[in-house]
């Protein structure tokens, strides 16, 4: 395998201004269609041209100051070998070239340039994969990656790649300085690391990655140029997800890198689908009691819900009433801290308290400042009140709730927007 070493400011930086916009060059017109419809679809708009000269154009003006992205059909009638790609690059734009042409010289010539990524038309989930990724492009700037290597060189060569698709890649020059990193940035989600490194060498490292960071949290991908047979088994059953053998070539580089930082999104998004409100984005229910039960007692509790809601979803709608939730729900967060409230279903929340002050000042300024504010929706103004009960106490938290909820209740009796603490 050639290596070719291109200077960092050749790389795109992550898109500016979170753009949707993707600039399609393609001459057929059947294909630039079925492009732009998959695409707007899911929710990009699409910027077309069909020729070199109709893509300068485009780039001369207002759509070409923020563009996404660019798929990029290789040869064009007025640009048959490419010409296209130089400029694009030259203006730092991440390029997934798609092309009828899949001869092993383009291939190359292709990958050897610092192009998002090279899809053969030929491949029926071609225009899929694109769509993949499109989705990556607008994802990856923030996906950190750690690449571990005792070789400045190779660490270099894979973080260009990286960089190519917008990751966000951070270095280290052996299994150490690699933990210290892993134990001061949670943020990481892919890890490559070589086998053959002074001291702790690469299959070492993916155990004791594994003591603190679970496969939900990152994946590690092991590399080795060791012609033992052996090195794949070794480095799975250290808990990697996958291995490499260098010498490798760019496509199955991507191919791998992208099918494990999706592996952990995927795991991670199950996780919060297990322990989140869809709604709101607060803890559910069971996240709720699974974390209470690891605080230390004593605790203070406290339950609430919006007065009359039904009458909101009834002379409003329940989009409006969805929209309160949500309101109400970030003031929460906010207010209390995202990890101390819950949403325990309909339109009731919870509160987990300490108990080293008197928890009444703070629900009582809590309720204050939601009945006095007023939220614009599309069928006019809309202003809630809130009925809050507490408990205290050093008791089961299954208690406590009950405690609260009688609390909430005695509240509503006496005629809703107050505080009621036993």
């Amino acid at each position: 395998m050639v290596i070719l070493f291109f200077h960092p400011n050749l790389y795109p930086p992550p898109p500016a201004m979170h753009s949707r916009h993707v600039l399609l060059v393609e001459d057929n017109s059947s294909v630039l269609r079925t492009l732009q419809r998959m695409l707007e679809e899911d929710g990009y708009t699409a910027v077309c041209a069909a020729s070199k000269q109709e893509m300068q154009r485009i780039l001369a003006s207002e759509d070409g100051e923020s563009l996404l992205a660019c798929v990029l059909d290789y040869c064009l009638p007025d640009a048959p070998e490419g010409e296209a790609l130089v400029e694009l690059l030259k203006r730092r734009i991440p390029t997934i070239v798609l092309t009828a042409r899949n001869d092993l010289a383009t291939r190359e010539q292709v990958l050897l340039q610092p192009v998002v990524d090279y899809i053969p038309k030929e491949n029926p989930a071609a225009y899929e994969y694109t769509l993949r990724m499109l989705r990556r492009i607008e994802h990856n700037p923030g996906t950190r990656v750690l690449v571990v290597d005792d070789s400045s060189a190779i660490r270099g060569y894979l973080s260009q790649l990286l960089q190519r698709q917008l990751y966000e890649v951070i270095e280290a020059a052996n299994g150490e300085a690699a933990l210290a990193q892993l134990g001061s940035d949670p943020g990481i989600r892919l890890v490559l690391t070589d086998h053959d490194m002074p001291g702790m060498n690469g299959v070492r490292l993916c155990s004791e990655i594994r003591r603190f960071r679970s496969q939900e949290e990152l994946a590690i991908i092991g590399i080795s140029s060791s012609q033992d047979s052996s090195m794949s088994a070794r480095f799975i059953k250290a808990g990697a997800d996958d291995f490499l053998t260098k010498p490798f070539n760019h496509e199955e580089f991507f191919c791998r890198v992208t099918r494990n930082i999706e592996y952990v999104e995927n795991l991670q998004a199950l996780s919060r689908a297990a322990h989140e409100d869809l709604l709101t984005g607060l803890p559910n229910r069971r996240s709720f009691f699974e974390r209470v039960q690891k605080q230390p007692f004593p605790h203070a509790l406290a339950m609430l819900d919006i007065d009359n809601f039904k009458q909101i979803n009834d002379n409003y709608g329940h989009d409006i009433g969805d929209q309160a939730l949500r309101w109400l729900g970030s003031l929460l967060a906010e207010t209390f801290g995202r990890e101390q409230v819950a949403r325990l279903g309909g339109e009731e929340f919870v509160i987990l308290l300490p108990l080293d002050t008197s928890p009444q000042p703070l629900l009582e300024a809590f309720r204050q400042q939601v009945g006095s504010a007023v939220q614009a929706t599309s069928r006019g103004e809309l202003q809630l009140t809130i009925s809050i009960g507490a408990a205290t106490g050093q008791m089961e938290v299954s208690q406590l709730l009950k405690q609260a909820d009688e609390q909430l209740y005695q509240a509503k009796l006496a005629g809703r927007n107050r505080v009621s603490v036993s």
